[in-house]
């Protein structure tokens, strides 16, 4: 039995015909706009397959790679299977709606579908958002199913395996299954749903295993690193984003029809429970840090439905949705517009990242390229170059997937380029054509990153104003000797924390000079020895201190915990 047979809504000329114009216009949007700053991420992850990453899941990695076998490693590679899973996405919406197959539906349906600014960039920008989308409605096909068939063993076989495509979409899905679940707390009555979870979690082992064995760093990630702590204009900088996220004017329908429409059965509770639910949780979540705009994008899913369905039998809804709605594509159609032709005095990561890399590579040619901050420049530096870069990670920038992958260990007593970006104190900048760069060029590079400064504190406070020695001592987990006294990249340690001023919190980065009873690190082995510095005047109070290896004139980066030490002016102590 077809799960959805009985609504009669085969796809029919018009609608093959709207799909394929959607298709089509996709395709030249891929085809002239330049890669995103995630996506080469994630195109970068495509590389190397793994069953998870850490930022996100691997489904992201599993489209783009199926889409560059199919159309290469260019930007309509990327973006292709997302552009074909997009199709799919709309034929399931549709058939959910359960709207009949007329003329005046199909058309308010793509109508309501394409106002949605979100739903329309992921048909063709690669993200977890694009599966996710599809698997959220996937899961929602699944579990209409499941209700329809009295809770049967194939309905249970259909949600397990939708359930395992949210969770290897983005983390995000397990709040689409939650939300569900607590629209019909008596499914968990039911011997076959818990059949179905089983089958979940075993077919999300991989990952879980994945996770484990490189130390949860995506549960470390999200919950723990991006926890920024409480700011009041999170909340009015949420609801003003999500405007632009839903559209405005579709989102205000999405609340009309939320409260307005009364629920017919199970599946229609589960719709408002999810739409409702993703608002309020990420509403809430802003207590915890600041919440990302598009994490909301999964309720457009029965935001959708529910307006199409209301507006199938609703006259003045459907009189809006025409007035006011339709007009607002015309916008949307002219963003796309710009995203494809740099036509505008705005910088936007579309625009103008291929040159710069193209100039770039004019200066490192056949050198690697690190960059001490941000995952965006390596992975297109990579994307449309085919050579090496690598992203540092220091502590001025959080860590990535490429602390993970560790490619500039492959780098090793070999000459690189390092880009500074946003860190150019006191280098001389280097012009090609229209670009400004600030780079070191190093003859033999050696990492850093890993080694373990810990730092042998007497008592936990330090006197501003005053020279400071205390004792450390650093470890090397790397697999080869490390040179302390190296010719091109010597170490010095420094202590990087945050200093609340007037004007906000400011990152410090203190140098330290170092002497150490040995010059050369084994191996697995480690030295100790005294650093020195002056610790300028600072408002006293607690601080949570980074003792993290450098070298002069690259940033330092550490993957150790702060220190919490107490700050005590001179004066106090006199």
């Amino acid at each position: 039995m077809n799960p959805l047979a009985k609504y009669n809504v085969q796809p029919g000329p018009l609608f093959l015909l709207m799909l394929f114009l959607w298709f089509l216009l996709n395709v030249v949007q891929s085809l002239f706009m330049e890669i995103g700053n995630d996506e080469a991420y994630y195109w970068v992850y495509a590389q190397f397959l793994d069953w998870g990453y850490y930022d996100h899941p691997p489904m992201v990695a599993l489209v783009i790679k199926m889409g560059t076998l199919l159309a290469g490693d260019t930007t309509l590679g990327v973006r292709f299977c997302v552009m074909l899973m997009q199709l799919l996405f709309l034929i399931i919406l549709f058939r959910l709606s359960r709207v009949t197959h007329t003329r005046p539906n199909i058309i308010l349906f793509f109508l309501v579908a394409f106002s949605v600014v979100m739903i329309q960039a992921y048909g063709f920008i690669a993200t977890p958002d694009a599966p996710l989308l599809l698997f959220t409605v996937l899961f929602l096909w699944s579990y209409h199913y499941f209700l329809e068939t009295a809770y049967s063993l194939k309905g249970a076989l259909l949600m397990a395996f939708c359930m395992a495509g949210l969770m290897y979409s983005k983390y995000h899905g397990a709040l689409v299954i939650v939300l569900v679940l607590l629209s019909n707390l008596k499914i968990l009555r039911k011997p076959t749903f818990y059949l179905s979870v089983l089958l979940a979690v075993g077919l999300y082992i991989p990952h879980i295993l994945w996770q484990l064995n490189n130390d949860f760093p995506s549960i470390k990630y999200h919950l723990v690193e991006r926890s920024k702590g409480f700011r009041w204009n999170y909340f009015p900088d949420f609801l003003a984003n999500q405007l632009p996220v839903f559209n405005p004017f579709t989102l205000g329908a999405g609340i009309y029809v939320f409260f307005r429409r009364k629920e017919t059965d199970l599946f229609e509770r589960a719709l408002k429970f999810l739409f409702a639910g993703f608002l309020i949780f990420f509403t809430l979540w802003n207590f915890k840090g600041r919440v990302e705009p598009h994490w909301t994008i999964a309720a457009a899913v029965p935001m959708i439905i529910l307006i199409v369905r209301e507006a199938a039998g609703n006259p003045k809804l459907r009189n809006y949705l025409y007035k006011v709605v339709a007009p607002s594509i015309v916008l949307l159609l002219a963003a796309r517009l710009f995203l494809m032709v740099d036509i505008l005095p705005l910088r936007t990561e579309w625009h103008g990242d291929k040159q710069r890399v193209a100039d770039l590579e004019a200066i490192a040619g056949n050198r690697p390229v690190i960059f001490t901050s941000g995952f965006q420049m390596p992975s297109k530096y990579r994307f449309y170059t085919g050579r090496e870069a690598h992203a540092m990670g220091a502590l001025n920038y959080r860590n990535t997937q490429y602390d993970i992958w560790r490619f500039d260990e492959n780098y090793r007593k070999k000459p690189v380029v390092i880009d500074f970006r946003n860190d150019s104190t006191g280098v001389v900048p280097t012009r090609r054509g229209n670009s400004v760069f600030y780079l070191k060029e190093i003859a033999a590079y050696q990492p850093y990153k890993l080694l373990k400064v810990i730092p042998v504190l007497l008592e936990s406070t330090f006197i501003t104003g005053r020279e400071q020695v205390i004792t450390v001592t650093v470890s090397n987990p790397y697999p080869e000797t490390y040179v302390i006294n190296h010719s091109a990249m010597p170490l010095e340690v420094s202590l990087v924390f945050m200093v609340k001023r007037e004007e906000g919190f400011t990152r410090e980065k203190i140098s330290t000079r170092s002497s150490f009873n040995r010059q050369e690190i084994a191996s697995g082995e480690h030295v100790t020895g005294e650093i020195s510095f002056f610790l300028p005047d600072m408002p006293p109070g607690e601080y949570s201190v980074y003792f993290a290896a450098g070298s002069p004139g690259i940033y330092p980066a550490t993957i150790e915990r702060p220190v919490k030490i107490f700050f005590k002016n001179d004066s106090i102590t006199r």
